[in-house]
């Protein structure tokens, strides 16, 4: 269940291709870009979060498979 988890694609202005934000609740958790040959995440947390490895991985592949898509 990925509920809780929400994808966004955008388009940035300091990114020269799209990127896929993915939120957690109402609270961007990580964007994910490929602006060169191999994909980068970057996380965005001020504090301690947590969920399910499975889940995140899951939302993660999910996202990488969207840029790859456009």
């Amino acid at each position: 269940n990925m509920s809780k988890f929400n994808i966004e694609l955008s388009s940035v202005p300091d990114r020269e291709n799209l990127v896929a934000e993915i939120w957690y609740e109402k609270k961007m958790v990580a964007e994910i870009n490929k602006e060169t040959e191999k994909f980068v995440i970057e996380f965005c947390l001020d504090g301690k979060i947590s969920f399910m490895l499975d889940e995140f991985l899951e939302v993660l592949e999910n996202a990488k498979r969207r840029i790859l898509e456009r």
